[in-house]
């Protein structure tokens, strides 16, 4: 993308082309057992400004077999400012929970967003308005985190909280994407047959949906002015969340590497993970010196590709979804 293209998309820019067709956007939520957070999410997604410029509507899916999120859904339905379809889900599986929500949905563009987190008034049109400039077949935007109670120092400082961040209108590799915060042209879905695989039924279900997009000639675009804000709980300060949590995408990542059609790409893989985990774990003593926050930040990595390596050679259960 050209300077001028990326300028194009900054704040306070305007069209100033022909009118753009009306668009219809279905903000599609995944759930399970945390009806607070919900409905902070709902309150936030019905403030959503439109400026006139496009339609929307909701989808709501229950992952919780005994329907929790249910009595929430139907009290807000009657004052809710756009249509919220809410169905379960009872499968524990985030890709058909993912394929059951995009199934209800209407419109040509699907948003998603997490339950436990929170977008600005502005977020769908920030979303939209780079979409419509870039012509890309998705936006994402960025995941900021939000604490609960006070986190440790080292939460802080080694900032494993944070996510990436990219200027506006920076074209995304699909190994920078997930669902957390996107907006996607539903076509992907609808005409190019593209759907979340329920062989990642634990998570990373997302990532290699964009990995086959990408392989079918599909761009991704970053928009830094449309950000949600992500609830970071007490129980996700721990040190073991943050490792388990290596552990399971390291595992999760090793899936993408097998699915290479050609045998030298995989072992190149898996000696880049090798290297990377005897080069953290002979260094993890002095980086531990440095501070404790330098330490875990690197034995988080270790963790990682460790699991990334045993995964590969056909060693799996580290990393399962247990926390």
């Amino acid at each position: 993308m050209t300077l001028s293209q990326v300028e194009a998309l900054v704040p306070g820019s305007a069209d100033t082309g022909t009118s753009v067709e009306m668009d219809d956007i279905a903000v599609c939520i995944c759930t399970y057992k945390r009806q607070e957070l919900l409905e902070r999410l709902l309150a936030a997604v019905a403030k959503q400004r439109t400026d006139g410029q496009f339609t929307w509507s909701c989808v709501v899916v229950d992952n919780d077999e005994l329907a929790s999120a249910r009595a929430l859904v139907e009290r807000l339905q009657p004052d809710f400012p756009v249509p919220i379809r809410y169905a379960v889900e009872p499968a524990r599986n985030f890709a058909l929970v993912r394929n059951r929500a995009v199934g209800m949905a209407s419109g040509n563009l699907y948003a998603f967003v997490d339950d436990d987190e929170v977008p600005q008034e502005d977020w769908l049109m920030q979303m939209l308005r780079v979409l419509r400039q870039s012509g890309a077949d998705a936006v994402l935007g960025p995941v900021r985190p939000y604490f609960e109670g006070e986190p440790p120092s080292w939460i802080v400082r080694s900032r494993v909280c944070e996510r990436p961040a990219y200027p506006t209108g920076t074209v995304l590799h699909w190994r920078q994407t997930r669902t957390g915060n996107v907006l996607l042209r539903a076509a992907l879905i609808t005409k190019d047959d593209i759907r979340f695989d329920p062989a990642y039924a634990s998570g990373g279900e997302d990532v290699d949906f964009f990995r086959r997009a990408a392989q079918a000639g599909k761009s991704f675009v970053w928009c830094e002015d449309a950000p949600v804000y992500e609830l970071v709980p007490e129980s996700r300060l721990r040190r073991s969340y943050h490792l388990k949590r290596a552990l399971l995408q390291g595992r999760v990542s090793a899936g993408y590497s097998t699915e290479r059609p050609s045998f030298l790409p995989r072992v190149a893989v898996a000696a880049k993970a090798l290297t990377a985990a005897i080069l953290y774990t002979a260094a993890l003593p002095v980086l531990f010196l440095c501070g404790d926050h330098v330490g875990m930040k690197f034995l988080i990595k270790d963790c990682h590709h460790i699991s990334r390596l045993l995964a590969m050679l056909g060693i799996s259960n580290l990393g399962r979804r247990n926390f």
